[in-house]
C-alpha cells in the first residue's frame, strides 16, 4: 500500500518577496513641519526657562542662564529631528530600516535648509534697523575719505601734514628780512598734486616737489628744499602710521578668521549630530508591519514523499 506523506524538506526555505519601498514626500513634508514645530516649541520653552531665571539683583545669573540656553539651544533641534524622523518614517508605508534611514536624511536636509532659511530672514530683521542707521555712518566716512584723497591741501591735513610747521623756518626768516612770509594755502597749492601722487604710489617725489614749492611760491630752491624735507619728514611720518594701521586690520583679519573657523566646526558638528538625530529617530520609527511588507516573509517548502 502507497502513502503520500507531506514533510519540509531541510535547508531549503522559500519567501515571499515583499513591495519595494519609494520616498514619500508627503511623509517627508509632514515629518519636517513636525520636526520644526517641535524645535520652535522646545526652543521657546528654553528661552522662557533661561529668562525666568535671571535674578534683577544678581548680575552673574545673566550669565548662567546664557550658558544654559545655549546649550538648550543645542540640545533642542537634536530632539526635534529625532520625532520628525520617527514620524516622517512610521508615515511612509511600505518601508525597511534602510529605507527608514534614506527619509530621516532627506527630512534632515529639508530641515535643515528650512532652519536656516527661517533664521536667516529672523537676523535680517533684527538687523536691518542697525544696518540702516550705520549706513549713513559709513556712507559719511567714506565721502570723507574719497575727499580726501582727491583735494590735496585736505588730503595733506587728513594725513597729518602740517603746512604751518614745513613754512616755519622759512617765515620766521623772511619776518626778519621784511619779506612777506609764505601762507599754507601757497604750499598747499604746490604740494596738492604731487601729495595726490605720492598717496596712491606710496612714494613722494622729491625733486618734482621741490620744483612745483619753487614755481608756486617764489622760494629758492635751497629754501624750497628745507620746505621739501619737512613735509617729506611729515609725510613719512604719517605713511608709517597707516602702515601700522594696516598691519593691526591684517592681524584683526587673521584673528576674526580663526574665530571663524572655529565656529564652522562647532556649525558642523551641530549639523553632524543633526544628521545622525534624524536617521536614528527614523530607523527607530520604521514598524515591524512595515518591514515585513517591505522586505516579504519567509514560508517553508514542502515536499511530497511517496512510500509503499
Amino acid at each position: 500500500m502507497a502513502a503520500i506523506v507531506e514533510n519540509e524538506r531541510p535547508g531549503v526555505i522559500s519567501a515571499v518577496a515583499g513591495t519595494p519601498f519609494k520616498l514619500s514626500w508627503s511623509a517627508i513634508f509632514g515629518g519636517a513641519f513636525v520636526a520644526l514645530g517641535v524645535w520652535i516649541l522646545l526652543y521657546t520653552l528654553g528661552l522662557a526657562l533661561g529668562l525666568s531665571s535671571v535674578d534683577p539683583n544678581d548680575p552673574g545669573s545673566a550669565r548662567s542662564a546664557g550658558i544654559g540656553t545655549g546649550i538648550w539651544s543645542l540640545i533642542a533641534p537634536l530632539i526635534a529631528l529625532f520625532i520628525g524622523g520617527f514620524v516622517a518614517a512610521r508615515s511612509a508605508g511600505v518601508l525597511d530600516k534602510g529605507g527608514g534611514a534614506l527619509h530621516g536624511a532627506v527630512l534632515w536636509g529639508l530641515t535643515t535648509l528650512a532652519g536656516t532659511v527661517l533664521l536667516g530672514m529672523t537676523l535680517s530683521s533684527l538687523l536691518g534697523t542697525a544696518f540702516r542707521a550705520t549706513s549713513s555712518v559709513v556712507g559719511a566716512t567714506g565721502s570723507a575719505v574719497v575727499g580726501a584723497a582727491s583735494q590735496g591741501g585736505e588730503a595733506a591735513s587728513t594725513f597729518g601734514l602740517d603746512a604751518n610747521d614745513a613754512l616755519g623756518p622759512i617765515n620766521q626768516r623772511l619776518a626778519e628780512e621784511g619779506a612777506p612770509p609764505i601762507t599754507a594755502d601757497q604750499l598747499q597749492k604746490a604740494t596738492g598734486d604731487v601729495l595726490n601722487t605720492a598717496l596712491r604710489t606710496g612714494n613722494l617725489d622729491r625733486e618734482v616737489l621741490i620744483g612745483s614749492i619753487v614755481k608756486e611760491t617764489d622760494l629758492t630752491r635751497q629754501d624750497a628744499e628745507v620746505v621739501a624735507g619737512r613735509v617729506e619728514q611729515q609725510f613719512t611720518a604719517a605713511k608709517g602710521k597707516l602702515g601700522q594701521v594696516g598691519q593691526q586690520v591684517q592681524q584683526g583679519a587673521l584673528q576674526a578668521a580663526d574665530t571663524t573657523g572655529r565656529v564652522f566646526w562647532g556649525v558642523f558638528g551641530a549639523l553632524l549630530l543633526g544628521l545622525v538625530s534624524s536617521i536614528l529617530g527614523a530607523t527607530l520609527g520604521v514598524s515591524r508591519r512595515q518591514r515585513v511588507h517591505a522586505e516579504g516573509v519567509v514560508v517553508p517548502e514542502a515536499r511530497r514523499e511517496v512510500r509503499t
